[in-house]
């Protein structure tokens, strides 16, 4: 298949196509730099651990089980949480933390050296600058008529250098005045009751005769002692009005004409009498004689609707009133002008004569009250039975009145000399200052919030004497949430 083959041999010869040339280059660098560095690290250490073989739980639901169990406690978790919601066991201990201590301290005295020994501070009025407090001078025992003078006398406590024992201005009233109250925006008018049943209205920017009206010789005015006088004004703030109360039963809705050259025109302008025919028969406090007039003690008007007050009587019952009102009264009574009944709601009032009442500037329907049962007591002016009771133990409370910075914070004074505030964020049974008024344990009747100087408030007892007391500033310092946890009180009881 195959066979050799022998073939001729081929040359092939080498053809140069020219001569290479050759070149030499070369560089220079920088020298390297080299440094040796060590590190220390920390001991190291392994470690094990043994746990235990992880279990694999198989479990299966049965869906009908789980809507069994739920129906049957439902219920109960409901009604569990439903009743933790509306419980009360906390109520106040929230946001308490950091609250400023509470103190006072008297920053100063006040007694006119004019002032006989038997007079005592029965009312006290800041004016609407809050650098004048006013005060009234009276007799509070009286057996029959009143053979006292009154004393209406005026500090300006903003001075530098005021004199302790000789007041600014002094008047002098026919007999005891018991009631007095600034004009809430015209700081030189001040009203007036006295006793007898006079009506006064002084002009203190005056040079001489401040006396500007007085209610003498009016048919149909008080003849028993005013206890209250209030300022007012129509929804439109165009009619400026004084509402006034007596022992005797008779409210007095006076409409005041202002002039700026002339003296201050007074007209009855509504007249309501407080008779025993407004109290039902099977209510403790309903008087025997329903024809009898009941004493006015104390009036408050509310914030929340301009035609709305609450009074409170002799007896301690509680009546809330309107001075829109034209219900026959049940008697016959006036003169030049025609009486009504200005009752709309009786509440569940106290156990002796209210003393005072006032409203909450915060919630305009929440009222707070006293009386010589020794109770405060809070309201809200549409429920009859109070919201919260509160025992000071302290014999009469006199006097009692809200602060005007701290929804939660209200003053009150006593029988026994003592002043009382009560901070109902920090602790709702006790107060957080109780402090001797004077030296001697005599009776306080008034305590007043400055409301534009928000650390004074003072202070009128029975021997006549005035102290103005510094507030520190978590007396009168809001704390955040303060005026929710006052709705709460009220919201509770809806």
């Amino acid at each position: 298949m195959f066979k050799d083959a022998f073939q001729t041999s081929i040359e092939i010869k080498q053809v140069r196509g020219g001569t290479k040339s050759f070149a030499e280059n070369g560089s220079q660098t920088h020298g390297l730099l080299t440094n040796n560095a060590g590190c220390q690290s920390y001991e190291v250490k392994d470690g094990e651990v043994q746990t235990d073989p992880l279990a694999q739980a198989h479990s299966e639901s049965n869906p009908a089980d789980v809507d069994k169990f739920i129906s049957k406690v439902s219920g109960i978790m409901t009604k569990n949480l439903q009743e933790n919601l509306n419980s009360r066991a906390f109520f106040g201990l929230e946001s308490i933390i950091g609250l400023a201590a509470s103190s006072v301290s008297e920053s100063m005295t006040l007694r006119h050296a004019g002032i006989s020994s038997e007079l005592a501070v029965t009312c006290l009025s800041w004016n609407s600058f809050g650098s004048v407090i006013g005060v009234a001078y009276g007799n509070i025992d009286h057996e029959d008529f009143c053979s006292h003078k009154g004393v209406f006398c005026t500090w300006n406590v903003d001075r530098g250098h005021i004199d302790h024992n000789k007041a600014d201005v002094n008047l002098d009233t026919n007999s005891c005045l018991v009631s007095i109250q600034f004009h809430p925006k015209l700081p030189n008018l001040c009203a007036g009751g006295t006793f007898d049943g006079e009506v006064i209205i002084w002009d203190l920017a005056k040079t001489d005769d401040m006396e500007v009206f007085v209610s003498r010789n009016i048919p149909d005015n008080h003849q028993e002692p005013v206890t209250n006088v209030s300022w007012s004004e129509s929804e439109s703030g165009k009619e400026l009005f004084l509402l006034t109360l007596c022992m005797g039963g008779k409210i007095l809705l006076w409409q005041i004409k202002l002039s700026r050259y002339k003296n201050p025109k007074l007209s009855i302008n509504k007249a309501f009498i407080l008779t025993g025919h407004v109290v039902p028969r099977h209510y403790p406090s309903a008087p025997t004689n329903r024809n009898i007039n009941l004493g006015g003690t104390s009036l408050g008007i509310s914030g929340e609707y301009e035609t709305s007050f609450v009074v409170g009587t002799e007896s301690g019952l509680l009546l809330r009133c309107s001075t829109i009102s034209t219900a026959d009264p049940g008697v016959e009574c006036g003169v030049d002008i025609k009486f009504h009944s200005p009752v709309t709601l009786i509440y569940h009032g106290h156990n002796g004569p209210v003393y005072d009442i006032s409203f909450s500037p915060f919630l305009r329907n929440l009222f707070i009250t006293c009386s010589t049962d020794s109770t405060i007591r809070i309201f809200h002016l549409h429920q009859t039975k109070p919201l919260t009771t509160i025992e000071p133990a302290a014999g009469y409370i006199f006097n009692v009145e809200w602060s005007p910075t701290r929804p939660m914070v209200f003053a009150a004074v006593t029988g026994d000399g003592r002043l009382l505030i009560y901070d109902m964020h920090a602790n709702r049974i006790s107060p957080v200052i109780n402090v001797p008024a004077n030296t001697k344990k005599d009776p306080v009747y008034c305590a007043r919030f400055n409301t534009k100087n928000h650390e004074c408030l003072a202070t009128g007892d029975a021997k006549g004497k005035v102290v103005i007391w510094k507030l520190s500033r978590g007396l009168f310092t809001e704390v955040p949430g303060e005026n929710r946890l006052l709705g709460r009180i009220r919201s509770s009881h809806e």
